[in-house]
Protein backbone atom coordinates (compact mmCIF):
# COMPACT_ATOMS: atom_id res chain seq x y z
CA UNK A 1 0.00 0.00 0.00
CA UNK A 2 1.54 3.61 -0.94
CA UNK A 3 1.68 6.11 1.23
CA UNK A 4 -1.09 8.43 1.70
CA UNK A 5 -0.92 12.26 2.16
CA UNK A 6 -3.15 13.82 4.56
CA UNK A 7 -3.23 18.00 5.37
CA UNK A 8 -0.60 17.64 7.77
CA UNK A 9 2.27 15.22 5.64
CA UNK A 10 2.36 14.47 2.22
CA UNK A 11 3.84 10.95 2.27
CA UNK A 12 3.83 10.11 -1.57
CA UNK A 13 5.78 13.14 -1.83
CA UNK A 14 8.34 12.30 0.78
CA UNK A 15 8.76 8.51 -0.76
CA UNK A 16 9.22 10.00 -3.72
CA UNK A 17 11.98 12.29 -2.24
CA UNK A 18 14.03 9.19 -0.81
CA UNK A 19 13.81 7.74 -4.36
CA UNK A 20 10.91 5.00 -3.16
CA UNK A 21 13.27 3.97 -0.18
CA UNK A 22 10.44 2.19 1.68
CA UNK A 23 13.36 0.95 4.66
CA UNK A 24 14.40 4.65 4.58
CA UNK A 25 10.39 6.46 4.83
CA UNK A 26 10.22 4.20 7.98
CA UNK A 27 13.86 4.89 10.01
CA UNK A 28 13.09 8.96 9.17
CA UNK A 29 9.12 8.82 10.24
CA UNK A 30 10.32 6.36 13.45
CA UNK A 31 13.39 9.31 14.50
CA UNK A 32 10.77 12.22 13.73
CA UNK A 33 8.19 10.47 16.38
CA UNK A 34 11.09 9.94 18.52
CA UNK A 35 12.61 12.81 18.69
CA UNK A 36 9.31 14.79 19.44
CA UNK A 37 9.02 14.49 22.87
CA UNK A 38 12.10 16.24 23.29
CA UNK A 39 11.76 19.04 20.97
CA UNK A 40 8.49 19.76 22.03
CA UNK A 41 9.69 20.23 26.14
CA UNK A 42 12.92 22.70 24.43
CA UNK A 43 10.26 24.59 22.46
CA UNK A 44 7.87 25.00 25.36
CA UNK A 45 10.45 25.79 27.20
CA UNK A 46 11.87 28.15 25.36
CA UNK A 47 8.92 30.02 24.72
CA UNK A 48 7.66 30.32 28.76
CA UNK A 49 11.31 31.66 29.24
CA UNK A 50 10.84 34.05 25.80
CA UNK A 51 14.30 32.81 24.67
CA UNK A 52 13.27 33.89 21.09
CA UNK A 53 17.60 33.31 20.48
CA UNK A 54 16.27 29.82 21.40
CA UNK A 55 12.89 29.72 19.44
CA UNK A 56 15.03 31.12 16.28
CA UNK A 57 17.27 27.83 16.29
CA UNK A 58 14.52 25.23 17.38
CA UNK A 59 11.99 26.56 14.70
CA UNK A 60 14.75 26.60 11.76
CA UNK A 61 15.73 23.23 12.75
CA UNK A 62 12.41 21.60 12.58
CA UNK A 63 11.01 23.58 9.16
CA UNK A 64 14.11 21.75 7.77
CA UNK A 65 12.80 18.31 8.98
CA UNK A 66 9.36 19.47 8.02
CA UNK A 67 10.58 20.44 4.40
CA UNK A 68 12.18 17.35 4.22
CA UNK A 69 9.57 15.38 5.00
CA UNK A 70 6.71 17.58 2.83
CA UNK A 71 5.06 18.35 6.54
CA UNK A 72 4.06 21.68 4.89
CA UNK A 73 1.51 23.41 7.32
CA UNK A 74 4.17 22.90 10.03
CA UNK A 75 6.42 23.81 8.21
CA UNK A 76 5.04 27.09 7.15
CA UNK A 77 3.90 27.64 11.56
CA UNK A 78 7.91 27.41 12.01
CA UNK A 79 9.09 30.07 9.39
CA UNK A 80 6.60 32.38 10.98
CA UNK A 81 7.78 31.54 14.78
CA UNK A 82 11.29 31.81 13.06
CA UNK A 83 10.75 35.48 11.73
CA UNK A 84 8.21 36.42 14.68
CA UNK A 85 11.34 35.55 16.83
CA UNK A 86 14.10 36.99 15.17
CA UNK A 87 12.26 39.93 14.87
CA UNK A 88 11.39 39.99 18.48
CA UNK A 89 7.36 40.08 17.86
CA UNK A 90 6.26 38.43 20.97
CA UNK A 91 2.37 39.03 19.88
CA UNK A 92 3.13 36.93 17.39
CA UNK A 93 5.47 34.72 18.54
CA UNK A 94 2.76 34.08 21.96
CA UNK A 95 0.09 33.61 19.01
CA UNK A 96 1.97 30.67 17.12
CA UNK A 97 4.06 29.39 18.92
CA UNK A 98 0.86 27.14 20.81
CA UNK A 99 -0.47 26.14 17.38
CA UNK A 100 3.20 25.23 16.10
CA UNK A 101 3.45 22.56 19.62
CA UNK A 102 -0.31 21.48 18.62
CA UNK A 103 0.52 21.23 15.17
CA UNK A 104 3.43 19.44 16.11
CA UNK A 105 1.76 17.23 18.32
CA UNK A 106 -1.23 16.04 15.45
CA UNK A 107 1.87 15.51 13.05
CA UNK A 108 3.44 12.75 15.65
CA UNK A 109 -0.14 11.08 16.30
CA UNK A 110 -0.75 10.64 12.86
CA UNK A 111 2.62 9.24 11.68
CA UNK A 112 2.58 7.35 15.16
CA UNK A 113 -0.51 5.38 13.91
CA UNK A 114 0.43 5.38 10.22
CA UNK A 115 4.00 3.45 11.62
CA UNK A 116 2.09 1.28 14.03
CA UNK A 117 -0.13 0.23 11.31
CA UNK A 118 2.31 -0.18 8.98
CA UNK A 119 1.30 1.65 6.61
CA UNK A 120 4.58 4.11 6.51
CA UNK A 121 6.53 2.58 3.82
CA UNK A 122 4.71 -0.72 3.42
Amino acid sequence: MPPVANDLIDLEKTLARFENDRDLLREIVFVFIAETPERSRKIALAFAAHDFEQLVRLAHSLKGVCGTMHAEPLREICYRVEMAARAGDAKVVDDLVPRLLATLEALTEYLSDEFRNGRVGA
